[in-house]
């Protein structure tokens, strides 16, 4: 019986098997996309198939995002320093908006070319059949490398690999338009059909780099994908004896993790010593719950605090309204 793979979450403390599972997917990428590159390019200039030059061009701009992914797993494992204190794992967000930039280009300049192929008035060559077989080869090597990335980037928690997943899902659905585009380009004997699905290939190229991009801007602004993470936290909080009313709650995303910042309130006459006990039961308690935490900072305030000041941040309230 064939062993199933884990792909289960890694705990805290597994950041070098973490990096280690991205090195080997970015180069697994590298070496597979390369191949397919070399093959569609070739037999797309020698067949005539526009719209076969184009999804290696795709697969081109792949070779290039795995190679930031592996340079960016370098720079992310290293530890915090005087100028970043909170260490380098943004490196992987900045890396993905790179990626994102990358696909845009690749899809534009093919969506340019498409049309000055398709208003150029020359005489233009039907495909010829070996294209099929490079069309039929890229279609199970990009479902090999989604299933794989996906896997791989659930386990290490990257947000990386897991758009870089999406990316390689996209291209089957690209390989099989061309596919598609060249069986009517043949049946009809009508090579302007190639070009138009070379067209339809950069739109849809386009539309992951817009997708990707938006992804990356919420991370960078400190906001989080899904506000559920709110409500596990207030739901901890409430678990712990001698805790009201935690607010001014701000939780951003490094990379894989959460930095939490919050104000909890404690009755005003526990000593400094008392009023630390419960913090550090707050903090143990969301780290016990919620692996996948960098930092915790709990602000303890008396029962009945108002400040002008604590304006921002969410309470259950907003979290609540904002349903």
């Amino acid at each position: 019986m064939a062993k199933k793979q884990n792909t289960a979450p890694l705990e805290r403390g597994d950041g070098q098997e973490r990096i280690g599972i991205i090195r080997k997917a970015s180069w697994v990428g590298i070496v597979i996309n390369f191949i397919l590159s070399l093959m569609k390019l070739g037999v797309g200039f020698l067949c005539y198939s526009f719209a076969l030059i184009g999804d290696g061009i795709d697969s081109l701009t792949d070779v290039i995002t795995s190679a930031v992914t592996l340079v960016t797993a370098n720079i992310s494992s290293r530890p915090p320093d005087k100028e970043h204190p909170y260490g380098h794992g943004r490196a992987e967000t900045i890396a993905t908006k790179i990626l994102s930039f990358i696909i845009f280009f690749a899809g534009a300049q093919l969506a340019f070319t498409s049309i000055k192929h398709i208003i150029t008035p020359e005489v233009k060559k039907l495909p010829e059949f070996p294209v099929f077989y490079v069309i039929a080869i890229s279609i199970i090597g990009k479902i090999f490398l989604s299933i794989y990335k996906k896997r791989a980037g659930i386990k290490a928690k990257s947000a990386m690999l897991i758009a870089d997943a999406k990316n390689m899902k996209n291209d089957v659905l690209i390989s099989v338009s061309v596919l598609i585009g060249l069986v009517f380009t043949v049946l009809l004997k009508i090579p302007m059909l190639d070009s138009l699905t070379a067209l339809l290939v950069s739109f849809w190229i386009l539309k992951t780099a817009f997708s990707i991009f938006m992804e990356t801007s919420r991370e960078l602004m400190d906001g989080v994908d899904d506000p559920e993470i709110y409500k596990r936290v207030f739901k901890i909080v409430k678990t712990i004896p001698g805790t009201e009313n935690p607010h001014k709650t701000r939780i951003r995303k490094l990379n894989n993790v959460y930095i939490i910042d919050m104000d909890i309130e404690v009755a005003g006459n526990l000593t400094v010593e008392e009023g630390h006990t419960i913090a550090m039961e707050v903090e143990k308690a969301i780290r016990k719950q919620i692996i996948e935490i960098y930092d915790i900072n709990v602000h303890v305030e008396p029962t009945g605090n108002y400040e002008k000041r604590e304006s921002f941040g969410l309470n259950e309230e907003l979290i609540n309204n904002k349903e």
